[in-house]
């Protein structure tokens, strides 16, 4: 069976800083708890933590610090392009 990618968009637009600040920190807060929440689950369940959350949390958190540095150095009153696909290959079956 031949792979194939699905696209969806979930970002596409024109907003000011404030709301280019808002959807991005609801996005990445969003996925980071998502992901402490499955660690906290693993933790319950085996005792241990998720290797793949430990590691992709700290991430998140970075590119969101970075994300929020970029916004900063604008003004206020600008406006940013945000742009987000969502790109599903299935990858079994």
């Amino acid at each position: 069976m031949e792979k194939q990618e699905n696209r969806f968009n979930l970002i596409h637009g024109t907003f000011t800083a404030t709301d280019a600040r808002e959807i991005l920190v609801t996005l990445f807060s969003d996925k980071i708890r998502f992901h402490r929440l499955r660690n906290f689950s693993h933790e319950e369940r085996l005792g241990v933590p998720d290797p793949h959350t430990a590691e992709r949390v700290p991430k998140l958190k970075q590119t969101l610090e970075d994300i929020l540095g970029l916004l900063k150095q604008y003004d206020k009153d600008g406006q940013f392009e945000i742009h987000a696909n969502i790109t599903i290959t299935p990858v079994k079956g």
